[in-house]
């Protein structure tokens, strides 16, 4: 499997994304040194995939991406060459499923947005039940994470980013063991989301804690 070189990405773009997204890392000592893992992610902005890259572990890292941003030129090449695969949405993707199994069974974290796309109006989405069969499958450590402030600095539909703040706040791994030993169907895969969304919430509120979920 081709693994692209993300550290060279990352030297370069250092000094320009600390002084234009000013982030603000928090809970890395929760993110493992060695070994696979699984990060999942809210997604308010094309900016969150570069942000887990750069902010998250010194390792090539995985990334699900919807099969159209690979058709863009210039950007489909360069997210690519940032660890990003392709993943086709509305329907079972085996491609895609088994590029997301290459990674992990190669040592390598990858990182899933657990929405399957971006918000609209900054706010939490419902998470895809898809996500628990993934995870179900390689039982493999899983770290959730909040991202705020990419919806204010580039959200769907501007054209281009603005300076701004963002932060990214990363959780203790999710216990699951209980939920991997019931029985591998729907309802089971939509527990295990349930549970990995309502830890990106506690950490969403632990960055704003006058926070409360709109009913």
């Amino acid at each position: 499997m081709y693994l692209p070189s993300f550290p060279g990405v990352r030297l370069v773009t250092f000094i320009p994304v600390r002084l234009f997204l000013r982030p603000d890392i928090r809970g890395a000592e929760n993110i493992p040194q060695t070994g696979p893992f699984v990060v999942v992610s809210n997604h308010a902005s094309n900016l969150d995939p570069y942000l887990m890259g750069y902010a998250s572990v010194k390792r090539q890292v995985g990334f699900m991406a919807k099969e159209e941003l690979f058709r863009i030129p210039v950007f489909g090449p360069a997210i690519r060459r940032w660890g990003a695969f392709p993943i086709k949405r509305g329907r079972v993707d085996e491609d895609g499923i088994q590029k997301f199994y290459d990674f992990i069974h190669s040592n390598h974290p990858v990182v899933i947005f657990i929405e399957g796309t971006r918000t609209l109006d900054g706010e939490l989405q419902p998470p895809k039940k898809g996500v628990g069969m993934l995870l179900q499958k390689v039982r493999v450590p899983v770290i959730p994470v909040y991202i705020g402030g990419t919806f204010q600095c580039w959200p769907k539909g501007k054209t281009f980013p603005k300076p701004g703040k963002v932060k990214i706040t990363y959780g203790p791994p999710v216990p699951l063991d209980d939920l991997y030993a019931l029985p591998a169907e729907k309802p089971t895969y939509r527990l295990i989301a349930e549970r990995l969304m309502d830890r990106i919430r506690d950490l969403k509120k632990s960055q704003n804690p006058s926070w409360t979920p709109i009913p």
